[in-house]
């Protein structure tokens, strides 16, 4: 029978060291574990950076934020427009002849009536030139019925052979230069009176006064008399306005579809709630060209004129033109210009933006129809990817 051998006991020396030593086997363990995860996240970063840097992920750009498909469809039966409420017909009143204004008898917001009286003018020596046109008519007067009376006495003479026929000639000259004085006189005092009408200054036709330039004691000319001038305030007495219109501004892609006696709403930022109906009175025949945007000029007359609406307002107009015939849609946002020619950026090689031209139609502001160059479900860029590459001259 063997003898069992008995373990001897560790000292703390040695318990001490043992613990020391799995220590240090525990920490080259978790070492170890930290390299090799430090370089799998190394590894898998780099392989990412590669991967989306890679020809394929480029053609694989996100286009949803900056392409839409064209669309087939029916624009809105509107176009919109801005506009002005003007007057239909203004005139600046002013004198026929340069003055002082005397008395002004309307304000403005004041209705007149044609002919009546608006102001007058400083008659200054009126009264004494008419008194003497008036004292010269008399006299001629008188000369005239003497030298009549002479002529017929001595035409009635020389008749019977009592005179020469020189001597009948003189008093008939005599008879005829005084009838041509009395008509110079009586035309002068003509003048005068026509003269002293004029220091009334009467309106041209009824309406409203929409504005007043001067006062009592003004120093005023004739120069703008009944001018449509803005500029002839400054020596003009009032400003006489008579109706109300709207003055649209149409764009040239929109002007086909305007026509006279067409119905339009008009919106004014003052009421912006409510809405005015009106009518299409005039289309003009010519193009205006404002900061290389062309654009005609449309005139509506109110159907019920209201009083809120004031000369100045500006509208927001919205043409009733029916829906168009069904075509291809894109945003107006996406049409460009490429050597004058208008047109669309098509989703090219590379996801790269191509220029493709199209023939525009009519547009409601946010969409455009286009009649040819572009077939609905096509994707076009509504704006550059970052990614675009610059065009070169």
């Amino acid at each position: 029978m063997m003898a069992s051998t008995k373990a001897s006991p560790i000292s703390a020396h040695q318990e001490q060291g043992l613990v020391h030593l799995t220590q240090l086997k525990g920490a080259k363990r978790r070492r170890k574990l930290w390299i090799g995860l430090s370089a799998a996240v190394v590894l898998i970063t780099a392989g990412s950076v590669v991967w989306r840097f890679s020809p394929q992920q480029r053609l694989g750009r996100d286009l949803s934020d900056y392409t839409v498909e064209t669309e087939r469809g029916s624009l809105p039966g509107i176009v919109s427009a801005n506009g002005e409420l003007q007057a239909k017909r203004s005139v600046n009143v002013s004198p026929k002849k340069a003055g002082l204004l005397e008395e002004l008898y309307v304000d403005q917001g004041d209705e007149v009536k044609k002919g009546q009286v608006l102001a007058r003018m400083d008659s200054g020596d009126y009264n004494d030139r008419l008194d003497e046109a008036k004292a010269l008519e008399r006299k001629e007067q008188a000369e005239y019925q003497t030298r009549k009376a002479d002529h017929e006495r001595r035409d009635n003479l020389y008749q019977q052979g009592a005179i020469s026929a020189d001597d009948a000639s003189k008093y008939r000259r005599l008879y005829l230069t005084s009838r041509a004085n009395l008509a110079a006189a009586q035309e002068r005092v003509q003048q005068r009176i026509t003269e002293g009408s004029e220091l009334l200054i009467r309106a041209p036709f009824s309406g409203v006064i929409t504005a007043r330039y001067a006062e009592p004691g003004a120093f005023v000319t004739p120069t703008t008399a009944a001018s449509a001038t803005a500029g002839a305030s400054s020596s003009s007495l009032v400003e006489l306005s008579e109706g109300m219109e709207v003055n649209a501004k149409v764009p040239e892609s929109d002007i086909g579809r305007i026509r006279i006696g067409q119905n339009a709403s008009v919106r004014v930022d003052a009421f912006p709630e409510q809405r005015f109906m009106a009518r299409v009175s005039e289309i003009a025949p010519r193009a205006a060209k404002t900061e290389n945007v062309i654009s005609f000029a449309v005139k509506l007359n109110l159907i019920k004129r209201s009083p809120q609406l004031l000369i100045g307002m500006s509208t927001d107009v919205d043409f009733e033109t029916g829906k168009t015939a069904p075509s291809t849609l894109v945003p107006t946002v996406a049409i460009v210009t490429e050597k004058g020619k208008p047109g669309v950026l098509l989703v090219g090689k590379k996801n790269q933006p191509s220029f493709q031209a199209v023939e525009l139609g009519t547009s409601s502001g946010s969409k455009t129809a286009i009649l040819s160059g572009l077939n609905p479900g096509t994707r076009i860029f509504i704006d550059l990817p970052p990614w675009a590459k610059p065009k070169r001259d």
